[in-house]
C-alpha cells in the first residue's frame, strides 16, 4: 500500500490586516525564520524543514513562484477558520510554550482534550503537543 504523509510545505490565505501579528507570533513566539518576503506573501521556515507561506488576501504569488497559481478567492471568515484543519505543533517544553502562546493573547479553544488548542494570528488552529509524547491514541491504532 502507498504510504502518505503530510508534506513540509503549507500555504495559507490570511487577511492583510493580520500581517504584523502573524510575523510577531511566528517569528518571536514560535522562533520561525523568514526565508522570503514580498508585498503579498511571506515564506517562513519552522524548525529544520517545514515551510509555511502566508498569502495576504488577493495576491496570487505568481511573480514569486513562477508557474504556480494560487486561488484568488476571498479569505475565510473567522468562524470558517475554526472549522478548517487543526495543525499540530510539537515542542520540547510544552508548559513553557503554552505560557508563551497564551501570554501572546491568542484565542484559546475549548476542546475536550488535554492539549492546548488555539487560533493563531491569521486564523489557523493548532494543537500543542510534546516532541516525545505518545500520540498513538490519535492515530486510530489499537
Amino acid at each position: 500500500m502507498t504510504r502518505t504523509v503530510f508534506g513540509n510545505h503549507s500555504a495559507l490565505r490570511v487577511p492583510r490586516a493580520e500581517r504584523d501579528r502573524i510575523r510577531r507570533f511566528y517569528l518571536d513566539v514560535l522562533g520561525c525564520e523568514v526565508t522570503r518576503e514580498f508585498d503579498d506573501k511571506d515564506d517562513l521556515r519552522m524548525g529544520d524543514g517545514f515551510f509555511i507561506s502566508f498569502l495576504y488576501e488577493r495576491g496570487d504569488g505568481r511573480e514569486v513562484d513562477e508557474g504556480v497559481s494560487y486561488a484568488a478567492e476571498d479569505v475565510l471568515s473567522d468562524d470558517d477558520f475554526l472549522k478548517a484543519i487543526f495543525l499540530e505543533l510539537k515542542t520540547d517544553d510544552v508548559e513553557e510554550m503554552r505560557q508563551k502562546i497564551v501570554d501572546f493573547g491568542v484565542r484559546v479553544l475549548e476542546v475536550p482534550d488535554p492539549h492546548l488548542y488555539f487560533q493563531a494570528p491569521g486564523g489557523q488552529v493548532f494543537r500543542l503537543v510534546g516532541t516525545t509524547e505518545d500520540l498513538s491514541r490519535y492515530e486510530g491504532r489499537p
